[in-house]
């Protein structure tokens, strides 16, 4: 009974089960299908997006090759979720039995090896730089103030910024008080040196007079002290000396013989007849002789003693200072004859320079009291300050500053009168783009203003050498008719230069181009055959052009309608290898 009952039940649930797997399979599938079906739209709407946001971007609507790209990967998707649920429902086998992991391997590996591909066709390349430019008008009077001296200026009276002046219409005016004053104190200098130098020169020709007849003088007193000194030594000061021995000599001598007189009147006056009284006399004088005889001895000794030691020694003394202050004189006179003859004439020529000087900053002073009140130049539109690069910096600064009362700094642009039309504008360029840019490229105005118009134009000069480092200046003229008159100079803009378009390159993804790890110049792509995925792919050398973005021109190895290989097969290559 049981044997009986087991082939019976499996007959009757057999189909049921089949019937329930054939029906889960259907409805499976089903689902993938509208899976599929609703990504693909997805996609379609997807790369519909990417393709008008290409086309606002490109002007020619072309469509890069990351969409591409990115639309194989969605197709990647969609295929592998298709295959994934195929392959989880058709999982049991014809007699009913679950599919093993053997099974499932080779669907996972053959995922695994599937590639992403790029198809080269020939697009229009289009390449600009953009840059930050600025309007800049052609015909600029700008106002300075450059005084020769002068460097008070204190406002009195200015014109607005953004004024409309003529020709010739005042600007400013400074305060010229200080000034006036100035110019009066140098006139009265300059009458005072006129004095002084005609004094000089009239004293200049008895200065030298009088300094020579001074070392004629000097040089007499000199010649004489000398003669004086020799003969002194020679003949005053050997007799002075003899003098003095010689008068005691003298006295010495006249007391002998006024002794000998009074003892011969005594001997005589012994034997004679003559009265006492007359006697007495006689002897009495006598006497008074021997007496006088020896004071002068002793006075001549004592005079003698002090003409030796005392006198003579001074006289010596005298006698050489004299001569010395003789010489002194005659050295000081010469030198005064010479020096003192140049130096007035020098001092006289320095005040005439001084003169001169005075006279030149009176000029200058004069021309700088001409600054006090500044005309304008020409007929336009008053700017503060100065335009640099196009741009007007320190106009919010000088708005402030230009006011009443207020001083201006001197060798500076006070203000530009500046004519609205014609305009141009001006940049800056980089010195890694300045090889792609030359004279007469065109380029495309983008205004400051969102919705206007592009205006045309094209690169009119690029400065010969940096104006600051690793920039150039560069300029472009645009169409005057395309400007709006709201434009004025200093306002901002994007300035974009074509420097490269051509309508068949072959631009591929920069992520298909690699670099030789051996020589960095030499790049290449893998080329593959897109209808045998296990065919393996070739290594071309290539050319490279120009770069946008993520896209490189290939100007060599690569032809229409070659498949290349997005992915580093080298790398893919070596995993193979290992794995084997």
């Amino acid at each position: 009974m049981r044997r009986l009952f087991v082939p019976i039940l499996i007959a009757l649930v057999l189909p049921l089960v089949i019937a329930a797997g054939q029906a889960t399979a259907q409805s499976t599938v089903n689902n993938a299908s509208d899976e599929l079906k609703s990504s693909t739209d997805a996609k379609d709407q997807s790369a519909k997006t990417s393709k008008e946001r290409a086309a606002s971007k490109d002007e020619e609507g072309t469509v890069k090759a990351a969409d591409k790209s990115s639309k194989a990967d969605v197709e990647k998707k969609l295929n592998d979720k298709s295959t994934t649920a195929a392959t989880k429902n058709t999982s049991s086998s014809s007699d009913g039995k679950p599919a093993t992991k053997q099974d499932k391997k080779p669907a996972t590996k053959s995922e695994a090896k599937k590639r992403k591909t790029y198809k080269v066709e020939p697009k229009r390349l289009k390449v600009d730089i953009s840059l930050d430019g600025a309007f800049v008008a052609r015909k600029m009077e700008e106002v300075a103030l450059h005084p020769k001296v002068w460097s008070d200026f204190e406002i009195v009276d200015v014109v607005d910024h953004g004024a409309k002046v003529h020709k010739g219409e005042q600007l400013i005016k400074f305060d010229d008080e200080k000034i006036e004053e100035s110019i009066k104190d140098l006139d009265i200098e300059q009458r005072l040196n006129d004095l002084t130098i005609m004094k000089s020169e009239e004293d200049l020709p008895r200065l030298e007079k009088s300094l020579k007849l001074d070392f004629e003088d000097a040089n007499r007193l000199n010649k004489n002290a000398t003669e004086d000194f020799k003969r002194y030594n020679e003949t005053d000061r050997p007799m002075a000396i003899k003098l003095a021995k010689f008068m005691v000599k003298y006295y010495n001598f006249m007391l002998d013989y006024q002794k000998d007189e009074l003892h011969e009147l005594e001997k005589m006056y012994k034997a004679d007849d003559l009265t006492e009284e007359t006697e007495e006399i006689v002897l009495k004088r006598q006497r008074n002789e021997v007496a006088f005889a020896e004071f002068n001895l002793e006075e001549a000794k004592v005079e003698s003693n002090e003409m030796i030691k005392v006198q003579i020694p001074r006289a010596d003394i005298r006698m050489k200072e004299a001569l010395d202050r003789a010489a002194i004189a005659k050295a000081r006179a010469q030198m005064s004859l010479s020096l003192d003859l140049d130096r007035a004439r020098y001092e006289l020529e320095q005040r005439k320079q001084l003169r001169a000087k005075s006279i030149d900053k009176r000029a200058k002073l004069l021309g700088d009291k001409e600054l006090m009140e500044i005309e304008s130049p020409a007929d336009g539109i008053v700017f503060y300050g100065q335009s640099t690069d196009g741009r007007w910096s320190d106009t919010p600064s000088l708005i402030k500053r230009y006011k009443p009362h207020n001083n201006v700094t001197p060798d500076t642009v006070l203000m530009t009168v500046v004519e609205l039309r014609p305009l141009y504008v001006t940049s800056t360029l980089g010195e890694g783009q300045r090889p792609e840019v030359i004279d007469g490229q065109k380029v495309k105005v983008t205004l400051p203003a969102e919705g206007s118009d592009r205006v045309d134009g094209e690169v009119k000069s690029i400065s010969p050498i940096p104006v600051s480092p690793g920039k150039f200046e560069i300029n472009f003229d645009v169409k005057e008719d395309q400007i709006p008159k709201w434009i004025v100079p200093g306002m901002n803009c994007k300035v974009s230069v074509n420097v490269y378009d051509k309508n068949d390159a072959l631009v591929v993804p920069k992520k298909a181009v690699h670099d030789d790890k051996y020589d960095p110049d030499q790049h290449y792509v893998w080329l593959v055959n897109p209808d045998d995925e296990k065919a393996k792919p070739q290594r071309r050398n290539v050319k490279l052009g120009k770069r946008k973005d993520d896209e490189v021109e290939v100007l060599k190895g690569l032809k229409k309608g070659d498949v290349i290989s997005l992915d580093d097969e080298s790398e893919a290559k070596s995993d193979t290898e290992q794995k084997d």
